[in-house]
């Protein structure tokens, strides 16, 4: 059972602040259900099972992380040839109630995307028996088609809270992942509901939760050699740049997201709308040690009713891949539904990351992307 410290409902946005931003608020054309069930029971409704409990109060930033990495295996990453059990693939929420959250820090991967009016999703991955063990990972939010496409080419265990008909349909018909839906009478019971956040920004799990739902479920252990990434090791010290930042939106240019570049770790440091994101949990700004900015093409689905989009994650487009320092052009990948989301140089080599995490970040044009 999840047991978390107590903090205060910090974090109220004001509904029209909330329309305007695109990157870390999350919007609908309503305001938030006051009632725990809301009115789309395919894709945001909130189930009333979970037991409620606390979380924990955030606090500031203290430290710049700087985790042990591996440069072959590139633990605590998910290195090809190494990832013996099923990942766990989860949703994460980007309200404005849901933020801080909890337990980005520790994945191995976070893929984050465009849901509706211009508010993103994360996709977090981690890799059982590689990456940390985390008391909290949340909150956990619904499923779209395409967060479903790049969770199958994981064949993980995919912890959501509902989703979209297309991508309910995804995940409840195909063999190439484990579907643990918080909404369902069968996945309930690994999900907790805290009772500081309203409601349906409330959700939450951990590692121990995910890795007994794996044991219920009968999953084995698995050797699929396609998963996962290839590693190097860092440049050496002297040869890192001072400094360097870079940001990005997706929607609305006032707000933005991006990192500033940290030579003594040789990794990155995120910001949200200019100042540091933090994990709920530990207070840390949060790092990652290589970032991805993918061109996405999205457009809305016509006639859904709540206003969703569509996005082309199946097949290539541009991508800058930033490690070390510098800004390097490429190519994302993924053939179908089912395949690894691949990234490549533009002479079609694969990309060797820096071990340990990886960030990638889906933005609907390059001409977001701001370097500097």
């Amino acid at each position: 059972m999840l047991t978390f410290a107590r903090f205060g409902l910090f974090m109220v946005i004001p509904i029209l602040l909330v329309v305007a931003c695109s990157q870390q608020a999350e919007v609908s054309p309503t305001a938030v259900p006051s009632s725990p069930i809301a009115s789309n029971p395919t894709s945001e409704a909130v189930s009333p099972t979970p037991e409620s409990t606390e979380i924990p109060e955030p606090t500031t930033p203290t430290s710049v992380p700087n985790p042990t990495a591996d440069p072959i295996t590139g633990a605590p990453a998910l290195a090809r040839g190494e990832v013996l059990r099923r990942p766990y693939v989860v949703m994460l929420d980007n309200h404005p109630d849901a933020y801080p959250q909890s337990g980005m820090d520790k994945a191995a991967m976070v893929i984050e995307a465009l849901a509706e009016f211009g508010i993103t999703r994360y996709v977090a991955i981690y890799a059982p028996g590689i990456t940390p063990d985390v008391d909290q990972i949340g909150p956990v939010r619904s499923t779209r088609l395409y967060f479903a496409q790049w969770a199958m080419g994981f064949h993980g265990i995919y912890a959501h809270a509902g989703g979209s008909e297309e991508g309910l349909a995804a995940v409840e018909t195909t063999d190439q992942l484990i579907n643990l839906d918080g909404l369902l009478a069968n996945g309930v019971d690994y999900f907790v509901r805290s009772n500081t956040r309203f409601a349906p920004h409330n959700l939450f799990t951990s590692t121990d939760e995910l890795t007994r739902a794996a044991k219920d479920f009968g999953v084995t252990d698995f050797d699929d050699p396609e998963i996962g990434y290839l590693f190097k090791e860092d440049i050496p010290e002297d040869e890192r740049p001072e400094s360097g930042s870079f940001s990005y939106y997706f929607i609305y240019a006032e707000d933005p997201a991006g990192w500033t570049y940290d030579p003594e770790t040789n990794g990155y440091l995120r910001l949200r709308r200019g100042v540091p994101a933090i994990d709920a949990v530990t207070g840390e700004q949060l790092w990652t040690k290589n970032v991805v900015v993918m061109e996405v093409i999205e457009a809305p689905i016509p006639g859904d009713p709540q206003s969703r989009i569509s996005q082309q994650v199946i097949g290539e487009g541009p991508a800058r891949l930033f490690m070390d320092g510098e800004e390097q052009e490429g190519v994302w990948r993924m053939e179908e539904a089912g395949s690894p989301l691949r990234f490549y140089t533009t002479d079609d080599e694969e990309i060797r990351f820096n071990a340990g995490p990886i960030w990638a970040v889906a933005i609907p044009s390059m001409d977001n992307l701001t370097v500097e």
